[in-house]
């Protein structure tokens, strides 16, 4: 019984094991689990699963009530339908069951199904809606559970955590406890009738509908992936089932340039480069090409290669509203490779007339995946779709783009690799080059981007930091008349030194100082915020440790402001990338703080703010960047971008002329990225003005 289980009033990270310590000693003694968690995702219904088959053992059940994860097309969507919301809601949450790309996370996803097809799991959606009783972004959010046994007695429980594996391990959490037979309060009462209200539809500001209205239907996915969990057995008539049509979701229509953009691309004969601004839409645009191109190629295997897992996750749950079931194809060929022969046999012998594919840069040239669609390439039509498609100029990559596909679309808001035109040739070479061009400046103008205001902030070198800044020009002036060979000896000592530079500039600490008068001033605590870094050391403002940047940047956002932020680097699992973009997503946290991994593809949530702490010359990177914050929102009129930008120190005429055009060379690139900033923002001319005197000491005034 639950009165028997060693139970604290509240559990920490660090000092506790949620999992082993309360969920699983108090699941094993109830049948009756009553769970409010924020997302419908894979992962947390998997976690979710793993505890409720204790209960399946004893005829007990769980009814867990969440949110869907609702992005700004999906809103729109549900008010044009709000008749029929279940339609709309069956695209979406399909999503989340397409984000399943482990053995173990699938094999959760089947014990779901069983759990739900043998009545053990109900679940409900809670929709947020506004002032107006319209459905809106917003999520419900609520995280609380009530445990029940056999005897009537409960255990109430409320916190951070959230039913995933970053909540429950990762994270920093903490949790309060209530129990029914020590609860003067009423405590656990009240919880239990807000989770009634919650099931009954009867909670003012939400709707909340039942999960088999929404058409997510489990027993199919089970009828699919028949694999019971160890222990039971649901004899279940494995039947045929069409797959859904491919096509746009309901409600959504082609923009008038997203229109243009297909047809010119199919007016260059099936081939060519779409370079559109970032948020402008081309994974719709893409997709909404692909079906067409399937209305008259049938049967189609259609491959979109990306860089990224989280991207690789992204077009799978966009290609899942479009009613596809890709072949996830990365993070090990035992999860795919079988997969993925069953999708070309399924083709062969007419079952589908489409089988689309999602795989990673990494993945696609390997010899494994290579083997495996070369073959098939003479018998079937294929389409290969690559996103930021200019990471596949790279040399090791463009041997493996199959000659033998003749559709080929490239996606990218700039397609030119930096520093690399042969690269950028063999993109041209096999994509067919740029059919269509959609740049950032059009879409401000024509209103598919929000309007933003530009802030550069002008930073001084520490002291130690200007004396190495010094030496370092020095140096580099002295082997500008060596280094003409970027292969010799001197052309690698110089590019050592300009690496060296770059990380100075990147991690310079004075740029946390700056960031905190800024935060401070701002007549508002930031939210919605992304704080780019460097992948530097600094000397944290804090402790006077030397660590990463994003560590002190981290802590003084969160110590001294109290901002809820969470780091995005490589050091991330892709599990907690997607929960750290859900919580952003949803408010719950005020900022990211990141590291080159949010430059490519991945479509943030609603972002207000940027804080450039780290940027480079090269035009992907800021342009990315950039574009990241424009999308448009509900209730936001523009975005506000603050720049902090090293000032060079002065060298009191200590430069000799070489060592001095080099400095002004070297700004002058900055001052190219600055000056791009400053075209198409709201306060261009104000912004531009206040880097005058720094333009007049190096002599570029005319250069912007």
């Amino acid at each position: 019984m639950l009165a028997d289980v060693p139970l604290k009033i509240t559990y920490r990270s660090g000092r506790d094991d949620f999992a082993k310590d309360f969920f699983v000693p108090c699941l094993e003694q109830s049948v009756l689990y009553r769970r409010c968690a924020g997302y419908f995702t894979s992962f947390g219904l998997g976690i979710a699963a793993r505890g409720v088959a204790s209960l399946a053992s004893r005829k007990g059940t769980m009814r867990l009530v969440a949110s869907p994860h609702l992005e700004t097309g999906d809103v729109e969507a549900l008010r044009a339908a709000s008749e029929r919301p279940a339609e709309i809601l069956k695209r979406i949450v399909s999503r989340s069951l397409t984000e399943i790309e482990d053995v173990l996370l699938k094999d959760r996803l089947n014990g779901l199904a069983w759990l739900a097809a043998s009545g053990c799991l109900e679940i409900r959606l809670a929709l947020r809606l506004d002032g107006d009783g319209r459905i809106t972004r917003g999520i419900f959010h609520e995280k609380t559970g009530v445990f029940t046994d056999e005897q009537g007695d409960h255990v109430a429980f409320s916190g951070s955590s959230n039913e995933t594996a970053g909540g429950l391990v990762e994270n920093f959490e903490s949790m309060e406890v209530f129990r029914s037979w020590k609860d003067p309060e009423g405590r656990v009462a009240q919880k239990i009738a807000d989770f009634d209200a919650l099931w009954e539809n009867a909670t003012p500001g939400l709707q909340v509908i039942e999960f088999t209205a929404a058409g997510c239907d489990l027993l199919d996915y089970y009828r699919d992936h028949n694999k019971p969990l160890p222990g039971f057995k649901l004899n279940v008539v494995k039947e045929g089932r069409p797959r859904d049509s491919f096509g746009p979701p309901p409600g959504f229509d082609l923009r008038s340039y997203q229109g243009d953009a297909i047809r010119a691309w199919s007016k260059a004969g099936g081939k060519g480069i779409l370079a559109m601004a970032t948020g402008s839409g081309k994974t719709f645009t893409a997709l909404v090409l692909a079906s067409k191109v399937a209305e008259k190629n049938s049967p189609l295997v259609l491959i979109v290669v990306c860089p990224f897992i989280n991207l690789c996750r992204q077009w799978m749950r966009e290609m899942a509203a479009f009613g596809l079931r890709p072949v996830p194809c990365y993070e090990g060929r035992q999860n795919w490779e079988a997969l993925l022969e069953e999708g070309y046999q399924s083709l062969s012998i007419g079952m589908s007339k489409v089988q689309a594919i999602v795989t990673t840069n990494a993945t696609f040239q390997s010899e494994v995946f290579q083997s495996r669609i070369r073959p098939r390439i003479d018998g079937f039509h294929h389409l290969l779709i690559a996103d930021e498609c200019h990471n596949l100029g790279a040399e090791n990559i463009q041997k493996a783009l199959p000659e033998g596909i003749q559709l080929r679309l490239g996606l990218s808001a700039t397609p030119e690799r930096h520093h690399d035109p042969l690269g950028t040739q063999a993109i041209v070479d096999y994509f067919g080059g740029i059919v269509f061009d959609f740049p950032l400046a059009r879409a401000i103008a024509e209103g598919q981007l929000c309007s933003y205001r530009y802030h550069p902030v002008l930073v001084s070198l520490s002291d130690a930091e200007a004396e190495e800044y010094a030496e370092i020009t020095a140096k580099l002036g002295r082997m500008m008349g060596g280094a003409k060979d970027e292969d010799s000896e001197v052309g690698q000592a110089a590019m050592r030194l300009l690496i060296r530079r770059s990380r100075l500039l990147g991690s310079a600490v004075n740029k946390q100082d700056s960031l905190d008068r800024v935060i401070a001033a701002l007549p508002e605590r930031p939210k919605k915020a992304l704080f780019y870094c460097g992948d530097g050391r600094t000397t944290d403002s804090i402790t006077d440790e030397e660590v990463r940047q994003i560590q002190a940047v981290s802590r003084l956002l969160g110590e001294k402001h109290g901002l809820r932020v969470r780091n995005f680097t490589y050091r991330e699992s892709s599990e907690e990338r997607e929960e750290i973009l859900r919580d952003l997503s949803s408010g719950f946290l005020d900022g990211v703080v990141a590291i080159r991994c949010l430059d490519e593809g991945i479509d943030l949530p609603d972002l207000r703010m940027g804080f450039l702490l780290a940027s480079s010359t090269n035009p992907r990177q800021f342009v990315q960047r950039r574009g990241r914050l424009l999308r448009h929102a509900p209730g936001k009129a523009r975005a506000i971008i603050y720049d902090f930008i090293i000032q060079p120190p002065d060298f009191g005429g200590t430069l000799d002329a070489t060592a001095f055009n080099l400095e002004r060379s070297l700004f002058q690139r900055e001052l190219k990225r600055i000056t791009e900033f400053c075209r198409t923002a709201e306060n261009g001319p104000e912004a531009c003005a206040s880097i005058l005197g720094l333009r007049k000491t190096l002599g570029l005034v005319s250069h912007i």
